[in-house]
């Protein structure tokens, strides 16, 4: 459902075409956020604990932005719009110095140099039809990786790991749920004695076909697609059209990297049974996307 106009004002400036970057879980979005933050004017939160309570409730429950789309817009705004406020007790460059009580809930020095906003929360994807919602002139920027690559890293990755723990991997509601990768009533019966790095595929073979949904669900002015693998070698492309979407005055320089990029770890760090696992999840998705 189309949400009214909504006028969101932060630190004192207009909050318009706010920038969310999105991905499956190890998929380049730091990178690219990192970039878009060190933009003159830019301003990207990630991790703020409001920001993530608020796009989880929205992540694994996806059936509330239809049935209650209005709460749920004001649920993302009202999240977003806290975070996004800079004082000298949230703003990185003021972080450290003493201030009082009075000053400490005032917008800071920095404040009034922001004339952007967005985020890059981890699992922010998950919620991106939402955030359509609630910002109707939002950009979005997603970065899809090699499948393999994502499950290499995240078997790595404790907190990934977590969400495939008992308690928190409830799958007793919505069906499809794109946060699990679970689209079926087989695949939820089977789920529970899937591997790690089934489970894992699965995620990423949810956020690729959530991905392509957007991609025809928004048009090329407000929703931008990077391949991880092609921004080493073409930063200087990739900051182009980063620019020429969301407006930001990208570096090239901040995409580059100083460690490997990872680009093909996967063959030394998954095992056989580990590869045979995500072929036989994701092989589809693999191939369509040029990986295989």
């Amino acid at each position: 459902m189309k949400q009214p106009s909504y006028i969101l004002v932060v630190n004192g400036t207009k909050v318009h075409r706010p920038v969310f970057v999105l991905g499956a879980p190890h998929s380049g979005v730091n990178l690219v956020a990192g970039a878009l933050r060190r933009a003159p004017g830019f301003h990207i939160g990630c991790g703020d604990t409001g920001v993530l309570n608020a796009v989880y409730a929205v992540a694994r429950r996806p059936s509330v932005v239809a049935e209650r789309a209005s709460g749920t817009a004001s649920l993302l705004r009202d999240a977003f719009a806290e975070s996004w406020q800079l004082t000298p007790l949230t703003c990185p460059l003021c972080s450290g110095n003493r201030v009082t009580a009075r000053e400490s809930a005032e917008p800071c020095r920095h404040a009034s140099r922001v004339t952007r906003f967005g985020d890059a929360s981890p699992d922010l994807l998950y919620s991106a039809t939402a955030l359509d919602a609630a910002f109707g002139d939002a950009v979005f920027v997603q970065v899809i990786r090699d499948g393999r690559d994502v499950v290499a890293e995240m078997l790595d990755d404790e907190q990934s790991l977590a969400w495939f723990r008992p308690s928190m991997a409830t799958l007793d509601h919505d069906l499809p749920n794109p946060f699990f990768g679970i689209e079926t009533e087989q695949e939820r019966e089977d789920y529970p004695d899937l591997s790690h790095a089934a489970k894992c595929a699965m995620r990423w073979r949810g956020a690729v076909r959530l991905s392509a949904q957007l991609r025809s669900m928004l048009g090329p002015e407000r929703l931008m697609t990077l391949r991880y693998e092609d921004m080493f070698g073409g930063e200087v492309e990739a900051a182009e059209r980063l620019r020429e979407v969301t407006g930001a005055r990208v570096s090239a320089v901040e995409l580059v990297r100083g460690d490997s990029p990872g680009i093909g770890a996967w063959r030394g760090r998954l095992t056989g049974e580990q590869r045979n696992d995500v072929r036989a999840v994701a092989q589809a998705e693999l191939s369509r996307l040029g990986y295989t």
